[in-house]
């Protein structure tokens, strides 16, 4: 920590706070919403409608930094986030909820827009990889302590609620008492276009993959605590389960990163899908057998769902030229909120329809599919050698939903929002409407 630049520990402790309140809501919602008897689709419907605010929030949020700068932002967000938690506790209804929700989508998407633009900035290529790492082990350790957080309180009262609020506002807390600049400015790179025709041509198996996990992982996130209430898992096996398949992340990316390194990361992908596949089914047998053995087989399936996206983002990479990159990993985050989108909704559907076990046929018949497109893809054009292919190293990304992290890939210099915070004249602000009309 001493090594980084003085601003990055103070953001690095905003994150741990606004991301265990993050990771406890998470659960929290899933468990309260069975408790109240909420039908499977609505439970769906709610945690479709963040992922919604999530996009939504992407691109309304970015030019709000442009204007008023990260730390007002920042604030913005937190004292949203802390307001809608809240508010869940307050007023239980399932048609109020979704519009928290969505609320919720819109700020958390600015909290972690804010973030990863300004580790970004405060980064260089000789430093970014160490970064990027100490982000993404406090990513994951925060939304699992958050998880475990929920065994503190009674989840049918509003405490938890509560706690979750007063986690985002002292996020706040470390932005507000120390004298602290946003992101130094970088030097900016000019991405080539890509249209979706070209990229999904170039590696298809990419950009399905960073659909599926947008549909899985969410779909995961969703509805695996309502899925535990279902079955009659206590609050606390629930928080346990949440908290531990969330860390097998933290592990299995590493190791799959490396192994892809070395073969065709196609061959890496569809071996996962399998291990998704046969996990997902063995789940739905083991559940009521033991529960630490549901466990153990969950987290075969979670190790590979959390690597999914990470391993689609560095495949497509493979295929591209140097100033593709960024343009084609905005695409492939396009796709993996569309399918954050369609996955909670979806899996529900499939709950309503077969019982709790559905979300894992749901899980696992996303998986299938994937293999077999994979499968598909191998027999039309064969593995070529690593070392044709020029592979980039694989780079581990969070497992947190967010269209941002790929700035912190040590790989490429990513392009760095501008701040002024100076007065203009009117000819300069005539030329900047100029070209915003022309884009």
């Amino acid at each position: 920590m001493r090594s980084l630049p003085a601003t990055l520990p103070i953001l690095f402790v905003c994150e741990i706070s606004f991301l265990l309140g993050h990771g406890l809501i998470m659960t929290l919602l899933g468990v309260r919403m069975s408790m109240e008897g909420f039908p499977s689709h609505m439970a769906g419907l709610l945690m479709s409608s963040f992922s919604l605010g999530f996009v939504v929030g992407s691109y309304l949020l970015e030019k709000r930094i442009r204007h008023v700068g990260h730390i007002r932002v920042f604030a913005a967000c937190a004292g949203i986030l802390a307001v809608t938690a809240m508010l869940h506790g307050l007023w239980v209804n399932p048609w109020a909820w979704l519009a928290w929700r969505l609320l919720g989508g819109i700020a958390t998407a600015g909290m972690l827009m804010v973030m990863e633009s300004w580790v970004s900035g405060e980064s260089t290529n000789d430093n970014r990889g160490r970064v990027l790492a100490i982000y993404m082990i406090l990513s994951t350790l925060s939304l699992a302590g958050g998880q475990w957080m929920l065994n503190l309180a009674d989840p049918a009262g509003p405490a938890l609620f509560s706690l979750v609020g007063m986690l985002f506002a002292l996020a706040l807390v470390p932005l507000s008492i120390v004298r602290i600049h946003g992101p130094r400015q970088t030097h900016d790179i000019q991405p080539q276009k890509i249209r979706l025709k070209a990229l999904f041509k170039r590696a298809p198996v990419g950009l399905v993959g960073a659909f599926t996990a947008g549909l899985m992982v969410q779909s995961f996130f969703a509805m695996t605590p309502f899925y535990g209430q279902e079955i009659g898992l206590s609050t606390g096996e629930t928080a346990r389960f949440m908290a531990i398949t969330t860390m097998v992340a933290l592990f299995a990316q590493w190791g799959l990163g490396r192994l892809s390194d070395r073969i065709d990361r196609r061959k890496v992908i569809l071996g996962m899908a399998v291990v998704m596949t046969i996990s997902g089914a063995l789940v739905s047998m083991l559940v009521r057998i033991d529960f630490w053995l549901l466990v153990l087989v969950a987290c075969f399936h979670t190790a590979m769902l959390h690597t999914l996206y990470a391993l689609s983002l560095a495949h497509t990479n493979d295929w591209l030229e140097p100033g593709e990159i960024v343009a084609a990993n905005a695409k492939l985050m396009i796709w993996y909120g569309i399918g954050s989108i369609i996955g909670p909704f979806s899996a529900s559907l499939v709950m309503q329809l077969l019982g709790p076990d559905g979300l894992w046929v749901f899980l696992g018949g996303a998986s299938l599919t994937l293999a077999l497109f994979v499968a598909l893809r191998l027999r039309r054009r064969p593995g070529v050698p690593v070392e044709e292919v020029e592979q980039e190293p694989f780079v581990a990304v969070p497992t947190l939903e967010t269209p941002h992290f790929t700035e912190l890939d040590p790989r490429l210099e990513p392009t760095q929002l501008e701040f002024h915070f100076e007065e203009r004249g009117d000819e300069e602000e005539h030329e900047e409407k100029v070209r915003e009309e022309a884009a």
